[in-house]
């Protein structure tokens, strides 16, 4: 158990008082200016129920479970079995991109035992996360992936940041490479079933896109296209399933599935370096802290804990 799961809930919450309050200002009359706008039963039991079911659909017609942080990120199912949060009079607060957590949770245990201050994440999309950021000014650092410590910087919330680890942009396929896929136009190979995260939520996506209309094989990318998934575990699970032939991802995803899948580095295409940036946050309420952990991940052992998780260019030479 994470300790996080009385968290789960807030955001539903918050959306069902939020509900609430723009329902009674519906049914509340107009001409009601008295101090008290006093409602009878009625109408505050039809608003309640309302905001109920509203927040439930709401909730029912994401297509992400419900999120794990004040800040309303989504979560990702990237847990690991090697961090626990520790109760700590001290603790830095570290919010971290998704397709990051693997990695993060490693160093975050090795930081808990090292220096006995807990690290509590936030984790989801590092768009989100930024947004989120941006809005609360809360927290000490950011762990997203290109380009967000750049836009951080813009908006002033920058201190530093460090490069950790890179992402890049493979192909997975199941266990004997039964298609014999070698390269990235492959998947423009009539009837293959391809699967890769949806351009429009994952800079993956967008990478994977780009590449097919520069090698103008888009349309031959898009008849094939049998699934474009909200995430990159999303996509490797359909590869698992065996709902798709082949998919593409961020390269972490092989090493977290590594017996169950192969890793092919396309040689035909040449991926944009995409890093992972460890940021200072201007408004860290533990500066100390956090250069610690800082530290930390660009130590050598940091290094390896981000090699080890297959934050690394060139998945064929891992």
């Amino acid at each position: 158990m994470s300790g996080r799961s009385h968290e789960v809930a807030l955001p539903l919450v918050h959306r069902s008082g939020v509900f609430i309050t723009v329902l009674i200002g519906v049914f509340m009359p107009a001409d009601n200016d008295t101090a008290a706008k006093r409602l009878d039963p009625l109408t505050i039991t039809i608003a309640v129920v309302a905001a109920g079911l509203l927040a439930l659909w709401f909730a029912r017609g994401s297509d992400e479970p419900a999120t794990d942080s004040w800040t309303g990120a989504t979560p990702t199912p990237f847990e690991t079995d090697v961090f626990e949060p520790m109760d700590a009079d001290r603790e830095i607060v570290v919010h971290c991109g998704n397709s990051m957590r693997p990695a993060a949770e490693a160093l975050a245990a090795e930081f808990q035992r090292r220096h006995g201050i807990g690290v509590r994440f936030n984790f989801g999309g590092s768009s989100e996360l930024l947004a989120s950021i941006e809005l609360a000014r809360r927290g000490d650092l950011y762990l997203p992936h290109d380009p967000y410590a750049e836009i951080l910087e813009e908006k002033g919330l920058l201190d530093h940041y460090k490069v950790v680890g890179y992402l890049e942009p493979i192909i997975i396929v199941p266990p004997g490479n039964p298609h014999n896929i070698t390269a990235m136009r492959d998947l423009a190979t009539p009837d293959l079933r391809i699967a890769h995260p949806d351009a429009r939520y994952a800079t993956a996506g967008k990478l994977v896109r780009d590449a097919f209309e520069e090698m103008g094989l888009l349309d031959e990318l898009k008849a094939n296209m049998a699934m474009e998934g909200r995430s990159h575990n999303d996509v490797a699970l359909a590869l698992l399933g065996g709902h798709v032939d082949v998919a593409v991802v961020w390269n972490f995803i092989s090493t977290f599935y590594e017996d169950r899948l192969e890793a092919i580095a396309p040689p035909d295409v040449e991926f944009p370096e995409i890093r992972v940036t460890l940021c200072l946050l201007t408004h860290t309420q533990d500066r100390e802290a956090a250069e610690k952990f800082m530290a930390l991940a660009t130590s050598e052992f940091g290094r390896e804990v981000f090699r080890r998780h297959g934050y690394t260019t060139g998945a064929r030479n891992r």
